[in-house]
């Protein structure tokens, strides 16, 4: 009798949870980012953020402008930040610099994405202030893992909410990588500090391929949005994934040479389910939206499907 008691007590137990965790699925919503540097869509449904200006430095700040040519009736703005131009530029003349570049838009919330480091903080974070101050709208950060495990070195922004990139994790250009989109095992390193992590948090997940391009070991290039089958008569699979030009030809529109490798990585379906439970466990119910990268991928899988568990 005892025993079954046990092993009732822990059917339900399990049955709580089960529940708890189907619960949050189901308050779960997604939408997506649109990277491209031109927007063409009509009569899209889905809510967006659209990156509208890259900010980099070389010798001079750099400001790029997306060329909206359909512009969606409800979407957030992004403006993309290297951090070598948090490195060598004021935060104010950034600052005035985005304020410039979203004159023609409407909008309620801006989100900004710059993978900032210990020596740009101070600078980043008082960009943030300042925006925050004189747009007076809602405002959101991208944030890494290394930025929540490590957050009382890196700091935490004060915005109104975080933007978790689950993805580009790893060293895209070491040829040992297995595949620098999403792992699941380098992700699990970094599952740390986030029940202390004091920001509200979505999460990016990624939807994308790519294929990286190796000579002598050496990272040259990317090719975004390849396919398995991509890679024909003139490629050797010579392990998983990793495919070596067997005569020099065309790939993709550029010359490649023989025995250049190519490490093709891909987005599985069965990965971002492991890496949305795991953060649905990581994060309690301090998120409701899920951030697909990039809407051209919205059809790759059934995302309703996909984040609902059904």
């Amino acid at each position: 009798m005892k025993k079954i008691l046990i092993i009732l007590a822990i059917s339900f137990l399990i049955a709580i949870f089960m529940f708890i965790e189907n619960q949050k699925k189901e308050n779960l919503t997604f939408s997506f980012y649109h990277w491209e540097n031109s927007f063409k869509e009509k009569e899209i449904k889905e809510k967006l953020y659209i990156k509208v200006l890259d900010i980099a430095y070389s010798t001079k700040l750099e400001i790029v402008k997306s060329d909206l040519q359909e512009k969606p009736k409800d979407f957030i703005p992004v403006v993309y930040i290297t951090n070598e131009t948090m490195q060598n530029v004021d935060f104010s003349l950034v600052s005035n610099a985005i304020i410039q570049g979203l004159k023609n838009y409407k909008f309620d919330e801006l989100q900004i994405d710059c993978d900032w480091s210990g020596s740009t903080q101070s600078n980043y974070f008082k960009l943030l202030e300042d925006l925050k101050t004189k747009l007076n709208k809602n405002l959101s950060a991208t944030i890494r893992l290394h930025q929540i495990k490590y957050y009382t070195k890196t700091g935490v922004p004060n915005v109104d909410y975080g933007v978790l990139m689950y993805y580009n994790m790893s060293n895209i250009a070491d040829f040992n990588t297995k595949n620098s989109i999403l792992d699941n095992d380098i992700a699990k390193k970094y599952h740390y500090n986030f029940d202390n992590y004091p920001l509200k948090l979505k999460l990016a997940l990624p939807l994308y391929s790519q294929a990286i391009q190796f000579r002598e070991n050496k990272a040259l290039s990317i090719f975004e949005g390849v396919q398995k089958n991509d890679f024909d008569s003139n490629f050797i699979e010579i392990s998983d994934n990793l495919y070596k030009v067997l005569n020099s030809t065309y790939f993709q529109g550029r010359y490649v040479y023989k025995d250049d490798v190519f490490r093709f990585e891909d987005t599985k379906e069965k990965e971002l389910k492991i890496a949305l439970n795991d953060f649905l466990k990581l994060s309690d119910n301090r998120f409701n939206e899920v951030i697909f990268y990039t809407l051209k991928y919205k059809n790759k899988f059934d995302l309703e499907k996909l984040i609902k568990g059904k």
